[in-house]
């Protein structure tokens, strides 16, 4: 009976082992794919800020010499990206296959005044350094008028902002689930092992003695889900590179990595406090408590 019962045990043990992988890979997965989700996201968000036109309208008495001038202090200006030079001629263009008719037939000659489209840096496509670049713009004596649409940038940022706080909400509640999952798996294992810390410690082992087996198995297990997790979103992501060559840039790759070495601290963090707070909780308890 009793050779039944210690294999019943380690299977037990060995279960509540897996148990314990299982869900600390699981967990880790998860929080993985949500983080590639919220860099994608600040990515989208950069790329619809990088590609957000603002549009200098010129006077008609501007010169060719003022225009060039002008432009070449956008170019070395903080706040911008790319310039490009429209003259009333190629909006005319632009007008006429939009319209697809000849709208120059109506006015008799072309209303459309010289222009200049400017992509600003990410960071400056906001309301409050928009205004700014606005005022500094008009004061140019060549520029009659600006256009641009603050609305639509201010309705993208929220919407996604709005997005990733329910995705890192929704990975907070996500991570203390899964510690508590973890935690209740790790328990079982130290439970069963209850008899054997109590001894060690009436014998005069040290606390620390009597951890420290304990503690590097977390480590193993922690590392062992970190590992599994790992692979599994590296898997997921070089499938998605195939269909979107462009998923995961060079640069990106950097972020990956960080990410991979957090989950891997991450998991081992987890295993490692459970198990510690498991271990002490039969260490503070008297002899006769431990038998309940």
């Amino acid at each position: 009976m009793s050779k039944t019962e210690d294999k019943f045990n380690k299977r037990r043990l060995r279960g509540s082992y897996v148990s314990v992988v299982v869900s600390i890979s699981l967990v880790l997965t998860l929080l993985g794919l949500i983080s590639i989700i919220v860099l994608k996201a600040k990515e989208l968000e950069r790329n619809t800020k990088e590609n957000y036109t603002f549009t200098v309208l010129l006077k008609d008495e501007a010169n060719q010499s003022a225009i060039r001038q002008f432009m070449k202090e956008l170019d070395v200006s903080e706040y911008v990206k790319t310039t490009q030079f429209i003259s009333k001629e190629e909006a005319a263009e632009m007008m006429k296959e939009e319209l697809d008719q000849d709208f120059l037939e109506f006015f008799g000659s072309n209303p459309l005044p010289n222009a200049i489209d400017i992509n600003l840096k990410a960071e400056f496509v906001e309301s409050s350094k928009l205004n700014a670049i606005k005022e500094e713009l008009q004061a140019n004596p060549i520029v009659n008028e600006l256009a641009y649409d603050a609305d639509f940038i201010e309705i993208v940022t929220d919407k996604l902002n709005i997005i990733i706080t329910y995705l890192l909400a929704g990975a907070v509640l996500l991570l203390l689930i899964a510690i508590a999952l973890i935690n209740s798996s790790i328990r079982l294992t130290i439970y069963s092992k209850r008899f054997i810390i109590k001894t060690m410690q009436l014998v005069g082992a040290t606390r620390l003695f009597i951890q420290k087996p304990f503690m590097a198995r977390s480590l193993k297990l922690g590392l062992a889900g970190s590992i599994i997790a790992i692979a599994i979103v590296l898997g997921i992501v070089m499938i998605v590179q195939q269909y979107l060559p462009d998923f995961i840039t060079v640069e990106e790759t950097n972020v990956l990595a960080i990410s991979a070495g957090v989950m891997v601290i991450l998991g081992m963090l987890i295993s490692w406090v459970s198990t510690l707070i498991a271990v002490n909780k039969y260490l503070n308890l008297n002899t006769d408590e431990i038998h309940f």
